[in-house]
């Protein structure tokens, strides 16, 4: 079911209620010309001005409908022979209930049924063309909407396609350095099959569930941990249930690594979910805290992950030496 629009029902509620006040003041002042008043005349000017109220409603209502289906000629040309005809309609009503007010009051009567006919006549074109400019130029924002959105989703997936053959090669050469040791570079092709196959399902999505993300990163970790051993440390803190971009936490996790690794004895990774202030955050920290703001344009990793959080709406930041992104519920 469609949702009315309170802005066009405010609309046709005032230009109701302005036919209903001019039909009103003219017809006191078409008293006052002829210096004659009647409460008879009055109660056809206001029954007169009902029906025809009515009417530029109904034309208004119906311009708006056909805006984006027809030519506005051919709407302006229906939608006036519509009032028209409910005028023509609305003095037979009116002949009908007071044939004597049109006999011996037939110069105020006339004067007042041609003016207001033109009064609603002049009202329906502004009004009529003020909704139908308001729907056009509401059709073209959903337009340039809908195009940016598929911008930005093919944008991401372009995005998405430069990682995943960046995150292969690093560690398809990791497994190389476990050539040695069978039993570990087994493992490490078990995950990696693993991880390949989840990032085929994924490659068509724009979002994923975290806890799906961070099941992945879970599995690249542990993949890490068969090189490294204990040198490595990793955590996860927090259980929220959103959704991210496929691939966002492990290029980050990644970077830490082969930034780190080979400088201290022991490295510690924590991945925080937190909710506050009505954003989700995935915060990455490791022991190192060494990434400033001035070194997210230098690595392919790190600019490629944030133009993707970006992209779908996210906030990325670098924060006490580590990363910070936010997400909308």
């Amino acid at each position: 079911m469609k949702r009315i629009d309170p802005l066009n029902v405010l609309f046709y509620a005032a230009i109701f209620g302005v036919t209903q006040i001019a039909g009103l003041l003219l017809s006191l002042v078409i008293c006052f010309v002829l210096q004659d008043f009647t409460w008879a005349f009055v109660r056809v000017a206001l029954v007169n001005s009902l029906i025809l109220g009515c009417a530029l409603v109904g034309g208004c209502y119906f311009s708006q409908r056909l805006v984006l289906k027809m030519k506005p000629a051919y709407i302006a040309a229906i939608s006036s022979t519509l009032i028209l005809g409910v005028g023509t309609i609305s003095l037979l009503i009116l002949l009908a209930l007071e044939p004597t007010l049109f006999i011996y009051y037939n110069r105020g009567a006339l004067s007042f049924v041609f003016v207001n006919f033109l009064f609603i006549i002049a009202l329906h074109i502004i009004g009529s063309g003020l909704i139908m400019y308001r729907e056009i130029v509401v059709d073209k924002e959903k337009t340039i909407g809908n195009e940016r959105l598929l911008k930005n989703q093919m944008e991401l997936r372009l995005l998405s396609s430069k990682i995943n053959p960046h995150f292969l090669f690093n560690t398809l050469n990791m497994i190389i350095s476990l050539l040695k040791e069978p039993a570990k570079a087994e493992s490490a092709i078990l995950n990696l099959s693993d991880l390949l196959r989840e990032n085929l399902e994924q490659s068509d999505k724009v979002s994923i569930p975290v806890a799906q993300e961070i099941g992945n990163v879970r599995k690249y970790l542990e993949i890490q941990q068969l090189r490294f051993g204990e040198r490595l440390r990793w955590t996860v803190e927090g259980d929220l249930n959103f959704s991210v971009p496929p691939l966002i936490v492990q290029p980050l996790v990644e970077n830490s690594i082969k930034h780190n690794m080979q400088s201290v004895p022991q490295l510690s990774i924590t991945i925080r979910l937190l909710q506050d202030t009505g954003r989700n955050r995935i915060v990455i920290t490791d022991s190192q805290k060494a990434l400033l703001p001035s070194m997210l344009d230098r690595g392919q990793g790190l600019t490629i992950t944030r133009k993707r959080v970006e992209n779908s709406g996210g906030t990325f930041s670098v924060r006490d030496g580590g990363i910070e992104m936010s997400f909308d519920p």
